[in-house]
């Protein structure tokens, strides 16, 4: 079971489309460090143990109990090659801008496949993003009016609660996530007005 993929994207008719091996579902209380039980929609239990994936430095973000997990199985569907961690990838991404450095941009992936721009410089619009056997996909158009779609792939080659680090090939991200900053309190207290304070006569 995947979610809904691919928000405001119609693939063209002629494209090969790929095979998607992942299997999608929740962290089940019978996990481990050494493995990995998958509740999925249908209420199928399956294990996967991730031992190999864990060595390979290919569990991402880590799991626990009802968090949402993307399991990239092996042939026989024993063995997780990688496990990602859906709950920690949704969330808004962010690296210094490569116009001026000085602001942060990035995407913001969400709920049901959905992905917005954030603070973005450029003509670039992010439109959606899905798991694809193991790798992030990410689909744009540009803030041009022309309804063209450009499909990225890219490789998750470190990933935390608060780090992406992702290889496209042409590009590379390093986001962390979007902690917006405190309000600073400068100490300053202002004095309660009554009506009389109003009263100028």
């Amino acid at each position: 079971m995947r979610p809904p993929l691919r928000v405001g994207y119609e693939a063209p008719k002629d494209a090969e489309i790929e095979v998607d091996t992942t299997v999608y579902g929740f962290c089940g209380k019978l996990s481990t460090q050494a493995s990995l039980q998958i509740i999925t929609s249908s209420d199928d239990t399956l294990m996967f143990d991730v031992s190999e994936a864990r060595k390979n430095g290919k569990v991402f973000a880590d799991y626990a109990k009802g968090e949402e997990i993307y399991v990239v199985p092996d042939e026989t569907h024993t063995k997780a090659l990688m496990t990602i961690n859906k709950n920690l990838l949704l969330g808004t991404w962010v690296m210094p801008s490569p116009f001026d450095g000085s602001t942060l941009s990035g995407i913001v992936l969400k709920e049901g496949g959905e992905a917005e721009s954030f603070n973005q410089q450029g003509d670039i619009v992010y439109k959606s993003w899905r798991i694809i056997n193991g790798k992030l996909e990410i689909v744009a158009t540009h803030d041009d009016g022309a309804e063209i779609y450009d499909t990225s792939l890219y490789e998750i080659t470190r990933m935390t609660k608060d780090s992406l680090y992702i290889v496209g090939s042409e590009d590379s991200y390093e986001y962390g996530r979007y902690k917006p900053e405190a309000p600073v309190d400068l100490g300053i207290q202002f004095e309660d007005l009554d009506e009389d304070d109003y009263n100028f006569f």
